[in-house]
């Protein structure tokens, strides 16, 4: 294989980032190996030049893609931090001063490693800077103040059309150094969930990167059938038509969910040119517990949903509440469950969000995996079959019964995304 390099900077949550990194390049048949991994990167070694084939738009939440130029023992450069990087860090064209940045991620090293490598930023911004002097070209660095820089301020400070964003990464063992090829369009993301014209609060509240990943998790194609039964505002069904998803289906029990969807929907395609104008949009007033009576059986390729979570209050609850409210939900989610089986194709799949509470240390699950299998479904790894033997490798941070939760500090729920297919 071919030594390309490249390093995902992961979003809040790392293993749904991970896993859903994994799936995106396994579906467009991209060759690759993990080389590293932790809370902070995914480093991966590519057959092929990972900036030709894929958008860093393709992922929910990969905060920045780095292409790696150098890698080397950590030790070695502990050892010689020489001007190693300056060859590197000349700028195409005629340019006479760089804006640059530094971002320090840890990639599997050691606390102490990691701290030893921030203090050596100093002596790697003068190697820089020293490098480039002597070719004539003067270079500024934005201060030092954190080990990471945002997003936000790579684009405020255009770094990335006036120079570059260096990237240092410590693994266990090496050291690996690059630059940012491109960071997350965060402000369409911004744009999308709170500019579209129907915005619910208390309906359809799914982040749109949340979205996306679930969609990803899927893995289907742009020409199959996808399906969210509990639409809200249309969240999930931008999404899916951003990733270039053609063929979508949109219900809810709520007739001012469905003119939602529909008002966003629209929106979405009026302000976003690159999607494909022939897509097929179906959104319609249905109960998901009747889902058969307007849906063909076994036409749909991927349900891919938020179904309701409980009520906001449940974050007040004791934990007698707590049972009592995934109590009432359960019936919603069972009978849900007999529709998909109805409707869902042979090899049919469902990425869905279940409710997670919490009390103090203890958390609460909807325990209806029993139930489910009865039906006729089977939980499914997130990893594609030549992936599973990672798990270790990827430290991904999963529950007792294999799933990750998604969870934000303003929300009243956490969110279990759960993969299912039939037996």
């Amino acid at each position: 294989m071919n030594n390309n390099l490249y390093c995902f900077a992961l979003g809040n949550n790392h293993s749904l980032c991970k896993v859903e990194i994994i799936n995106v390049l396994y579906q467009k048949e991209i060759d690759f190996e993990i080389v590293e991994s932790s809370q902070e990167t995914l480093i991966i070694k590519s057959e092929i030049e990972l900036e030709q084939a894929v958008s860093i738009n393709d992922f929910g939440s990969t905060a920045k893609l780095i292409k790696i130029f150098y890698s080397g023992s950590l030790t070695g450069f502990f050892d010689h931090p020489k001007n190693i990087l300056g060859k590197y860090l000349l700028p195409e064209g005629t340019s006479d001063h760089v804006q640059a940045g530094l971002s320090l991620y840890g990639s599997g090293c050691k606390y102490k490693d990691l701290n030893k490598t921030f203090g050596l930023i100093p002596e790697i911004i003068k190697n820089v800077k020293d490098y480039l002097l002597e070719n004539n070209i003067k270079c500024n660095f934005l201060p030092v103040k954190e080990r990471i820089i945002a997003t936000a301020s790579i684009d405020n400070n255009k770094i990335l059309s006036k120079g570059y964003e260096l990237i240092v990464a410590p693994g266990k063992d090496s050291i690996y150094i690059g630059k940012t090829i491109s960071i997350q369009d965060y402000k369409s993301y911004s744009f999308r969930d709170y500019q579209r014209p129907a915005r619910d609060s208390h309906s359809g509240m799914t982040p749109p990167k949340l979205a996306k990943m679930m969609i990803n998790l899927a893995r289907k194609t742009g020409d199959q059938q996808l399906l969210d039964p509990f639409c809200g505002s249309g969240t999930f069904l931008m999404e899916m038509l951003l990733l270039g998803h053609k063929h979508l289906t949109g219900s809810d029990i709520d007739p001012v969910a469905v003119d939602n969807s529909q008002t966003n929907t629209k929106w979405v395609l009026e302000n976003y040119p690159q999607i494909d104008r022939s897509s097929e949009i179906g959104i319609f007033l249905c109960d998901a517990q009747k889902l058969s009576s307007k849906i063909a059986k076994k036409s749909i390729d991927a349900i891919i949903t938020e179904p309701y979570l409980g009520s906001p209050k449940a974050i007040h609850f004791n934990p007698s509440q707590i049972s009592q409210e995934l109590k009432k939900l359960e019936p919603l989610y069972i009978d849900t469950f007999k529709e998909f089986s109805s409707i869902l194709s042979k090899f049919g799949v469902i990425v869905i969000i279940f409710p997670v509470f919490k009390y103090k240390e203890n958390f609460y699950y909807l325990e209806i995996m029993d139930k489910i299998k009865q039906i006729g479904f089977e939980q499914k790894n997130y990893l594609p079959d030549k992936f599973q033997n990672q798990q270790e490798k990827l430290h991904l941070n999963l529950t007792g019964r294999g799933t990750i939760v998604y969870y934000r500090p303003d929300q009243t729920v956490s969110r279990e995304i759960i993969i299912f297919s039939k037996k």
